[in-house]
Order: structure tokens, then sequence, then C-alpha cells
């Protein structure tokens, strides 16, 4: 807008007026906007820092993504600790298999599931009869919708189990009495239908939930509910049914040719092998079903395969972070290019999975080349499949012993709860002085080693043996208890030290990765908070120069105003 006596004009910079224009002759907008820009200099640099950090903080989080996967391969390899390691240990999967003595197929006779915990083992099974559920009928009702006119308190059951009443009312029809036998159903076990055979014929059936139990119901009031004025069921309060469609009876089978007959209450039978589960289909007592628990070396092939492939995707990722052109110049993709995490973990994976496996027996697998994995010439690892086939086969406790961390006592008393720490501790020898030890420390080579609490040892901070938990059956309290030396012999397989290797890097607590982005993201943090600051100070500094330069454009108008109005004083004088 133009100002009186001048041709100047009146600009903006943010909601700010300010004078620009033939005043002083000076783009002031833009002195203003290049005052601005050196000011946000350290914000520039402060946003590629967080930029640079942000990718940084990505490309670990894909990198912890890839080594997780891999310590999760490997976890199943490695005899996991405590007392469900067992079940988590792929070495000790086990398999059942069925086979028929006759043309039947032994499926259709029986199925078996075994856990970790089974032992190896061959078994002869021949089902002589299938458990069965009480089933009983009664006789013919016209309808099941007139009320009975009955009433009564009925107790209903199976023998054995748990009961519940059922309160018959004078209003209540069959199906009414048959509605509210199956609202407690979960109670009783006994469920209760009204089948229409024909117009007319209406049968009220009584069913078991379980086998081999016995429906057991009867009246207060003599059974008149049970009686022919009421369901028909029962002549005598359910000491006998009209009719019984499926008696109660148990599953027989025999085993090994023991000449007991072995009977159980239903068709699953997890009791009689320990840690596997028969499943009983069909009788057939000509059939004899050869039962074969194994260890399942296809689980084992599996896991090995998973290894193989997690290694591969970690170690093509740590190959693509030192990424360099022809010219020299750093791939954009190696973010993490030099980084000193990156470095030392692919030279500690290198290590873990070349070095040998000590403390196995002489002679024995101690490789990953001797069980049938080799390294390619790009550093990956490839599987002979022919021999490790053949290793699970004929060596299968070998491979384990290039895989797992074992453990041996020559006492009894002792054995491993836990392990949490890469140990490598070999073979020692606990030294018990005798007497009261409970809460004592247990020496190895003449050095406090192990705490004594109650029936456990524990690993002292500090020592190689800190992260190692023994339980020891004797008691520690006994003053008369004999001194005696307990020598242990381990052995830290390959998937035992990468696993702890890589709990080192990426654990959620203080593993090394984990801490290097938990660092990374509170150093942005920061970087933000130091950027609002500035921001509010480049506010107020931007401020200053609008009123400034404002000022000075307002001073010149003046002045010039001012100049005009004196030239034309003058020539007027003249006149």
């Amino acid at each position: 807008m133009p100002l009186a006596g001048t041709t100047g004009s009146v600009s903006f910079v943010g909601n700010s007026p300010l004078l620009t224009g033939s005043f002083s002759g000076l783009d002031t907008a833009a002195i203003i906007e290049a005052s601005i820009a050196v000011k946000r200099i350290p914000i520039d640099r402060l946003d590629a820092k967080i930029s640079e950090n942000t990718t940084r903080i990505t490309a670990f989080n894909e990198f912890k993504g890839l080594l997780s996967s891999l310590q999760s391969a490997v976890n199943g390899l490695r005899n996991p600790p405590g007392s469900t390691g067992i079940l988590n240990n792929v070495f000790e999967q086990k398999s059942a298999f069925v086979s028929s003595s006759t043309s039947t197929p032994a499926t259709e006779i029986l199925g078996a599931t075994a856990t970790n915990n089974a032992l190896a083992g061959k078994y002869d099974i021949v089902v002589h009869q299938l458990a069965q559920a009480h089933k009983v009928s009664g006789g013919t009702l016209a309808d099941t919708s007139t009320a009975l006119g009955v009433t009564e308190t009925l107790t209903v059951g199976l023998d054995g189990g748990t009961t519940a009443e059922v309160e018959v009312t004078s209003d209540m029809s069959a199906a009414d009495v048959v509605y509210a036998i199956n609202a407690v159903s979960g109670t009783t076990g006994v469920r209760a239908s009204a089948l229409k055979i024909a117009d007319g014929d209406y049968r009220i059936v009584f069913t078991a939930e379980e086998t081999n139990k016995a429906i057991q119901i009867t009246g207060d009031s003599g059974g008149a509910t049970l009686g022919a004025a009421g369901l028909n069921v029962s002549a005598d309060n359910g000491a006998t049914f009209d009719t019984e469609l499926t008696a109660y009876q148990p599953a027989r089978i025999q085993l090994d040719n023991i000449g007991t007959m072995i009977e159980r209450d239903t068709n699953e039978i997890d009791d009689l092998i320990d840690n596997v589960t028969i499943d009983l289909y069909k009788a057939d007592i000509g059939t004899t079903i050869t039962l074969e628990i194994e260890n399942d070396l296809s689980a084992a092939r599996g896991q090995i395969e998973a290894f193989v492939t997690a290694y591969n995707d970690v170690k093509s990722f740590i190959q693509s972070q030192q990424q360099v052109s022809e010219d020299g110049e750093v791939d954009a993709s190696a973010i993490l290019f030099g980084d000193n995490l990156v470095r030392s973990l692919g030279r500690d994976l290198g290590n873990d999975i070349a070095n040998l496996v000590d403390g196995l027996d002489s002679g024995a697998l101690a490789t990953l080349r001797g069980v049938g994995i080799t390294l390619t010439s790009e550093g990956l690892l490839t599987i002979d499949s022919g021999k490790l086939d053949t290793n699970l086969v004929d060596k299968l406790d070998q491979v384990r012993g290039v895989f797992e961390f074992s453990f041996q006592s020559s006492s009894p008393e002792i054995r491993l709860i836990s392990r949490n720490n890469l140990l490598d501790v070999g073979t020692f020898t606990i030294t018990d002085p005798g007497g009261v030890i409970n809460g004592t420390n247990l020496q190895v080579d003449g050095v406090d080693a192990f705490s004594v609490q109650g029936s456990t040892l524990k690993g002292l901070a500090g020592t190689i043996y800190e992260g190692m938990v023994l339980a020891y059956s004797r008691n520690a309290s006994d003053a008369g208890a004999l001194a005696k030396d307990i020598t242990i012999t381990t052995s830290t397989g390959i998937a035992e030290r990468l696993y702890q290797r890589l709990d080192n890097y990426i654990n959620s607590g203080d593993g090394l990765m984990t801490e290097e982005v938990t660092r990374l993201t509170a150093l942005n943090e920061t970087h933000v908070d130091k950027i609002a600051s500035l921001e509010i100070r480049l506010v107020a500094y931007q401020e200053m120069l609008i009123a400034k330069y404002s000022a000075m454009e307002q001073a010149i108008a003046r002045a010039e105003a001012m100049g005009d109005q004196l030239e034309a004083f003058l020539k007027g004088g003249d006149d």
C-alpha cells in the first residue's frame, strides 16, 4: 500500500509488517531471510543428526530381528536349560510309529503320541475292547408336551461322580424335565434327549458323557418321574432301565503279552507308558499293533536347516553393511558401515562357527564340517545333505555334542538346574568339605566357586562359574556328612555358544545392541528438545530483525518526506 508522498510499500514477514521498497533501496526481507538461514544452521545440523540416528536405529532393529531369528533357531539345538528344557530340545523330540500284524491298518485300531520325555522303545499291543459310554432308553410316550403331574426331586449323576438335584413340579412335561436335566449336565455328566420314533411314539434317552460310568438317576418320591406315569424309563426308581442301548465298559488291552488284562475307563490311555498317550479306535483281538517310540530325526534335520538359513541371513546382512563401490564410495545401503558392534559381532560369530568343540570324546565329531555343514567361499553355510543325514542316523549323540551344552557329574547328587552366561568351564572338581555347608562357599581348586543355599549351588559372581546353578540333593545342614570331591565335565557346543553370544548383544536388558538403540533414541530426544529451544530463540531473533528494519525504513521514509516538504517550501519561496 503506497505511503503518502513516497513510492515505498509495506510487505509482511509472517504476520509482522515490514516497510520495503524505495525508501532504503534494500531488500530487507531477503536480508532477514538470509540472517535467519544462518541462525538455522545448528537446527539443520541437529535435524540431519536425528535423521541419521533414526536410519541407524532402523538398521539396528532390522539386524536385531535377524539375530533374534538366529537365536531362536539355535535354542532347540543347544540343550535348553531348566526343568522344561527337554521339552524344547529338538534332539529329544520323539515320534510314535504304529504298524499292524495283519492287513488291518494300524491307524484304524490305535494312534499314539509321545512327549520329548518319552524313552525310545518298542511295544506290542492288542486291543480287546473299547471303553463305552452308558446309554439307556425308556418306553413309549404319547407326547412330550403334556404336564406329567409329578412333583419330585431327582438326583442325577454318574457312578462315583458329582451329582446334582433336579426339581420336578407337577406342571412340567417330559420335554421340560429333559431340559432341566441337560441344564446341569456339565456337573452330572448325563445328557437327556427326547426322540420322536413315530407319531405318538416318543422315547426318553439318557447318555453318559464319560465312558465306563453307570448312569444313576433316582427320585425322592419312589421314582414317580421315572415311572410309567412320567418319563417311562424305569419301573424301579433307577435300579434298572427299560432298555440298555449301550452297556458301560472299560477299555481292555494287552501289552507285550503280559498275562494280566489292562483296563482303563477311557479310550485315551496316558498312564501306561511314561510320557506316551495311546488313543484306541477299534477292538481287534486278531491284530497285534507294534508301537515304536523313536527320536524324530526329521525334527532335528529341520531345526538344523533353520539354523543354517538364519545364520546366512545374518551373515548376508553383515556383508551388505561392508559394501564399497569400485571407486571407494560406501554403498548408500551400508547404513552401519564401520560400526564397531557389527564388526565385532561378525568376528565373534565367525569364530564360534569355526572353532572346535572342546571336552568331547576322542575321535567324536567336533566341528560343523564333521556334522555335514561347511562354509562357502562367500562365508555362508551350506549343508551336505547325505553326510548330515548319515550322521543323524548313525552318530546322533555326536551331532548333539557339536551343538549342545553337555553336563556330566561323577555324583548323582548334583544336577544342572540352569545357566545364563557363556559358560566355558570344561572339567572341574567341586570340593565338599563335609559337615554343615549351608550358607558357605564350596571351592574349586582351592578357590571359592559356588555359594550354598540349602540344596542349591550358585556360581559366584566374578568367577567362570557365574550363571551356573546346580541342585545338590545332599542335606547341606548335616553335621555328619562326609567330605567328597565331585567332578563335573561340561562342553559348550556351537549352538550354545551362538545363543549366549547373541544374548550379549540383543537381550532386552543390557544387550550391547539394545543399549546402542537406547542411546541413539535418547540422543534424538535430546536433539528434539534442543531444536525446540533454538526455534523459540529463532522466532525472537526474527521478530527483532523485523522491528529493526521496519524502524529503519520508517525513519528513512520520514526523512525523505521531510526533505520533499522542505524542497517544496523552498521552491515556493522563490516564487
